[in-house]
């Protein structure tokens, strides 16, 4: 149990050290992919009007305004190709990033429920390899596969509050919690011959952390609005045993949104996050970098379909991902110390989508598409992402 144990702990390390052979990708490193906890609307707007929707989950303040009870589910395939100077390679990660509830309690406050993904870590990586085997100088061609399945989620629970359309505030309470499942594999091309092998293990992730938000809108045609978010500890576990703990990342935002244009909305947001606290338990030869993010976008009231008013958005988006690619070392170092030559993966994403109001208004249906490019080094790496998400008001 000991073996499996140390096994899982030192896992994290081995897909990530292989140049992204076969089907690494950029986006992937370290803990995984920060799919930033926006809702389909806000993505379509590039994240610009993230602060002021209340179900993207940035901020508890936007709660205030969400006017009825609903339900939110949302789905995010995401196409990658990879290209280096070896190949080219193409994966597809589906994700379901966000589900929330929300319930209006009377005139002034509001509750909201939501689990979204905080870090996202599926992918299975494929490496060929030389291997010695026997007394007699024999050499076999053997494939190396690591597979991680999993992810970190925040599980919120917030409250908010609003008595005029002019000031908003809430206040939340934050669970992180998920684990990877990890797999590595030797596979040896005849089975007759020899045996393969295969190890498993998995990790736990748990911490919490709280929010804090608030809203102002001054006059009817521009708003205001701040975040943010303090984090406490996050723990890894395998079974009862601790590998590591780390600082969940701070996060600040600030947004500004601008409606003097008849039938449009205008909006703009910029954050960071203090990804740097995660770097105890990063993998070996992965850096975590503290990171700005950008966004700005436009929704306006477009064609009227079937007595329905469509609602088109575009945006674009600008961030450094918190976590970096692994380059080579340029000094020497320490026997059993890990190279910490790491590049910063920059992230730049163009965003459209629509809103389609349903069944009188009881239902909606939002759709964002986002073609995000990612490099560092010598790596280019192009990703779509497709968003559908569905409110329904019960």
């Amino acid at each position: 149990m000991r073996t499996l144990h140390l096994a899982a702990a030192t896992l994290l390390a081995i897909g990530f050290t292989q140049r992204l052979e076969a089907q690494g990708a950029l986006s992937l490193e370290g803990l995984g992919y920060p799919t930033g906890q926006f809702s389909a609307r806000a993505e379509g707007t590039g994240g610009g009007v993230a602060d002021f929707d209340a179900l993207s989950l940035v901020t508890p303040a936007a709660l205030a305004g969400v006017g009825s009870a609903a339900l939110f589910f949302q789905y995010s395939p995401e196409f990658r190709k990879v290209t280096t100077a070896s190949g080219t390679a193409k994966t597809t990660t589906a994700r379901f990033p966000l589900v929330a509830g929300v319930l209006p309690m009377g005139q002034d406050w509001t509750l909201g429920l939501s689990s979204s993904t905080f870090l996202d870590r599926s992918l299975e990586t494929s490496l060929q390899r030389v291997q010695p085997v026997g007394t007699q100088n024999d050499t076999v061609t053997l494939t190396e596969r690591n597979k991680v399945l999993g992810a970190i989620n925040d599980v919120r629970v917030a409250v908010a509050w609003s008595n005029s359309p002019i000031f908003r505030i809430g206040v939340g309470g934050h669970v992180l919690t998920g684990s990877n499942r990890i797999t590595f594999s030797r596979l040896f091309p005849d089975s007759a011959k020899y045996i393969s092998t295969s190890q498993a293990g998995r990790i736990s992730y748990a911490g919490f952390a709280a929010s804090l938000g608030i809203e102002y809108h001054p006059s009817r045609t521009i708003g205001f609005a701040i975040s943010g978010r303090k984090g406490g500890d996050l723990r890894a576990e395998s079974g009862d045993t601790l590998l590591g703990s780390a600082r969940i990342p701070d996060h600040y935002s600030a947004s500004v949104t601008y409606e003097g244009i008849s039938g449009a909305t205008i909006s703009a947001r910029v954050a960071h996050d203090a990804w740097s606290s995660l770097r105890s338990l990063s993998s070996s030869g992965i850096q975590a970098f503290d990171a700005w993010d950008t966004g700005f976008g436009v929704e306006a009231s477009g064609p009227r379909i079937m007595q329905r008013i469509i609602t088109v958005r575009a945006g674009a988006r600008f961030r450094t991902l918190p976590f970096g690619y692994p380059g080579p070392c340029t000094l020497p170092t320490l026997p059993g110390a890990s190279c910490t030559n790491s590049e910063k993966v920059s992230e730049n994403s163009l965003a459209a989508g629509l809103g389609v109001p349903l069944t009188r208004d009881r239902a909606s249906l939002d759709f964002s598409l986002q073609r995000a490019a990612r490099s560092a080094a010598d790596i280019k790496e192009r990703g779509f992402i497709l968003s559908f998400g569905l409110r329904v008001s019960p």
